[in-house]
């Protein structure tokens, strides 16, 4: 990353103290590549597809000292894709995130605006897509731990470290005239590091998700629920209800990763009924080279549909394969490829449809090259 350091003079009304001085970074990625699908319904596709390693992106982040150990900090981080120069996140100019805060090293970070909540925060790095891209997704990153959506009006706490903890809370306004709790978001995680281990457990809950999180994956209510993957099941919820934990432990060269969520969507596709998703992980890489990194996870899905009187009990059976080359600090390439399985009723559909469409088997295979760039 490039930054700018910039003494900030100031006179008239303002009086001018040595420690007035403030710093502001330049950053950005651009990751594009092409995928292969083999079953989009009922042909294969090959596409041009950005974002998937990492978002493509640029912003600015920057801070100002304030004196005695405070200073201000903010972020503006523009989402888009490579493919078209199209804004991302709903065509949102700073889609990825936008906030202003106060930060302490003695009394934690207090930040206002549209920000990742606690999942992404503390949980994401435990999980195989939050290292390595969003083809390993659980389904349809149905609990958010791919950053499907940013908390809008958020005002997020987090703490210093203390003994290896830390912790997080963030609550989102909903803005609604009469209601202080209608289209509300509270999130919050707790994380902790100890050398080669790091441990994670977080919650969230969300009123109207479809409404609050407009760059988020869910569809219209569905007659046929199963016509559209994971999300088909879950239509226009009116709650959502997230509890997640995971870890990751260092042996040398190599790291290994399990994680667990439970999803809950009240309400779902209009009825009184809820669905419920149950993600298991494993997941690790190796270190091959200061250059080369394999890595190989596992990861199950069953979704309880409790609105179907039929019996079925969708189940997702997904094995994930990545491989990375260093070029130098600041590029890289790879190889991925993604194998899922399908049963109980549901067809395949690797992140509900984002790299090409639903199968119209249960089985469904992605193979995918590309490089990403930083600065």
């Amino acid at each position: 990353m490039r930054k700018i350091a910039v003494v900030v003079a100031v006179s008239g009304t303002f009086a001018l103290t040595a420690h007035a001085q403030s710093s502001v970074t330049l950053y950005g990625i651009v990751e594009n590549g092409v995928t292969y699908v083999n079953n989009a319904g009922h042909g294969s596709v090959v596409a041009l597809v950005s974002g998937v390693e990492q978002g493509s992106r640029w912003g600015l982040k920057g801070s100002e000292d304030l004196g005695g150990g405070f200073k201000t900090i903010f972020q503006l981080e523009n989402g888009f894709n490579a493919d078209t120069g199209k804004l991302g996140q709903g065509g949102l100019l700073f889609g990825r995130q936008a906030y202003v805060g106060i930060d302490s090293d003695r009394f934690g970070t207090v930040t206002l605006g549209r920000q990742y909540d606690s999942i992404q925060d503390y949980l994401q790095p435990t999980t195989m897509n939050g290292n390595w891209g969003a083809y390993f997704s659980h389904a349809g990153d149905i609990d958010n731990s791919d950053n499907g959506f940013r908390i809008n009006n958020a005002i997020k706490y987090n703490s210093p470290v203390f003994a290896g903890f830390q912790f997080e809370a963030l609550y989102s306004l909903g803005g609604v005239a009469g209601s202080a709790t209608a289209n509300n978001t509270f999130s919050a995680g707790i994380g902790y590091t100890n050398g080669p281990v790091y441990l994670a457990a977080v919650y969230e809950s969300a009123k109207t998700p479809a409404t609050q999180f407009a760059d988020g994956n869910f569809v219209a209510n569905q007659a046929t629920p199963s016509a559209n993957g994971p999300f088909g099941y879950v239509g226009q919820p009116a709650n959502m209800q997230v509890i997640g934990v995971g870890g990751t432990y260092t042996i040398g060269s190599a790291m290994i990763g399990l994680d667990y969520t439970n999803t809950r969507f009240g309400s779902a596709n209009g009825t009184n009924s809820s669905v419920i998703f149950d993600n298991y992980e494993l997941w690790g890489q190796y270190r091959v080279t200061p250059a080369a990194t394999l890595s190989a996870g596992y990861t199950f899905t069953a979704v309880r549909v409790n609105y179907l009187d039929s019996g079925n009990r969708p189940k997702y059976n997904q094995f994930n394969l990545m491989a990375d080359y260093a070029l130098s600090k600041r590029t890289d390439v790879y190889l991925m490829g993604v194998y899922q399985k399908a049963s109980g009723g549901a067809l395949a559909d690797i992140y509900d449809g984002f790299p090409a469409g639903q199968s119209s088997s249960t089985n469904q295979l992605l193979a995918r090259a590309g490089i990403r760039a930083k600065f």
